[in-house]
């Protein structure tokens, strides 16, 4: 195949990974005006004004983080976005409720609009969002402005992508599930859907299940009980009511962050043909310092849990695309490679040995192969890998 006009950027020679339809093949990328022009075989290197050989190597779309954290210097625990994308093939971050309608303004200004990644957010019902973690947001309810939430997504409908609550006893005080329902009125009314973080009961698994709708989101599905006493997911099999919300469409992600993600849960929920939705980091200062450490780190973990590279970059990439573009509608092709598509492109080292790797109780797992990120381009052009996610002192009460 040869390309008529000259192109920007041709990646060449790389195994690449289409999630579309699970296809890997060597093949030639051309990148025109921030868009992918063309892929195939033998293109010819002659037309474009850079080359840059991705032999060995494999290529696929930009990774779509669906649960992150990055409202650095504001909020207790967020992270300079473009310093952690740049360097773990991550272009398209959704920042999980790190500000809420008092202080969605300042994260509109100051992070999405500065930011070379993609930024989708989530608005969190807490109206100043995750902002102090000693007092916790929902352990009074006057937070939790539901007209205030309406009309800051109806002012910014060209972006928010949903509503995040999170729920448990240590965020929710004696209000057990009713920051849940006043997000059920929020998303009702702006027709979004729900992100809920759960934690230690109150309120129990079935009980947040019974809020939830198609389209809403569990994260940190795979989490245990921090008191030791159980986990959400599983009363020895997967809960009933898992499987019934799942077949009404509710979605499961994995939002692994410095608390939410067990080996052991995720190893009995997979034995039982109960794989997550989609897997996301919940990267925040905590969890870069963590187990979690990037996302390429935490889709590893499934690669040693036995989950197919395959279905393991699909759940990253297309998977939590279709999650955002039912609501904020990013551009066509987020998440895949097609042509015309933006030339977000994530390329990494697949490396084979042994790797041990930790969940966050310190229960490790050995796995044959690794994703090592080193090559991200954001609309075809080469993010930054040398930045500093700009490190934080962590307060006491950091673990979710």
């Amino acid at each position: 195949m040869a390309t008529a006009t000259l192109c920007d950027l041709l990646l060449k020679g790389g195994e690449v990974l289409n999630p579309e339809d699970g296809t890997r093949a060597v093949a030639d990328i051309a990148i025109k005006d921030g868009l992918i022009a063309s892929i195939g075989a033998g293109v010819d290197g002659g037309v474009a004004a850079r080359t840059i050989d991705a032999r060995g190597k494999l290529v696929t779309p930009g990774l779509v983080d669906l649960h992150a954290h990055g409202f650095w210097g504001v909020t207790f625990d967020g992270l300079q976005v473009d310093a952690v994308a740049g360097r773990s093939g991550v272009t398209t971050w959704v920042d999980a409720g790190s500000s809420g309608a008092q202080t969605f303004p300042g994260f509109r200004r100051y992070v999405i609009e500065a930011s070379r990644t993609r930024v989708v957010p989530f608005l969190n019902l807490c109206a100043i969002g995750i902002l102090y973690r000693g007092v916790e947001e929902f352990e009074d309810l006057r937070y939790a402005d539901v007209p205030f939430a309406i009309e800051t997504i109806q002012a910014h409908r060209d972006l928010i992508a949903g509503v995040k609550v999170r729920v448990g006893r240590s965020i929710v005080g004696s209000n057990a599930d009713h920051p849940l329902w006043l997000a059920r009125e929020v998303a009702d009314h702006t027709g979004l859907p729900i992100m809920v973080h759960v934690g230690d009961p109150p309120p129990t698994l079935p009980q947040i299940l019974s809020a939830l709708r198609a389209g809403d989101i569990v994260t940190h599905c795979f989490r245990a009980n921090s008191w030791g006493g159980g986990t959400p997911l599983l009363q020895g099999k997967v809960r009933p009511e898992v499987w019934d919300a799942r077949e009404r469409g509710v979605l499961f992600d994995v939002g692994h962050g410095a608390g939410g993600f067990s080996f052991d849960v995720a190893r009995a929920c997979l034995d039982q043909g109960f794989p997550p939705d989609t897997i996301s980091s919940d990267l925040h200062q905590a969890a870069i310092r963590g187990a979690a450490r990037d996302l390429p780190n935490v889709l590893s973990k499934f690669l040693a849990l036995g989950m197919p590279l395959e279905e393991v970059i699909r759940k990253a990439t297309l998977a939590p695309a279709g999650v955002i573009s039912r609501a904020a509608a990013p551009e066509d092709g987020v998440g895949t490679l097609r042509p015309g598509a933006p030339a977000d492109l994530a390329v990494f080292n697949l490396e084979e040995g042994s790797f041990e790797f930790a969940d966050v109780r310190g229960v490790t797992v050995t796995g044959a192969r690794r994703l090592t990120n080193t090559l991200t381009l954001r609309a075809g052009k080469e993010m930054d890998r040398t930045q500093d996610h700009g490190e934080l002192p962590l307060f006491l009460r950091s673990r979710r």
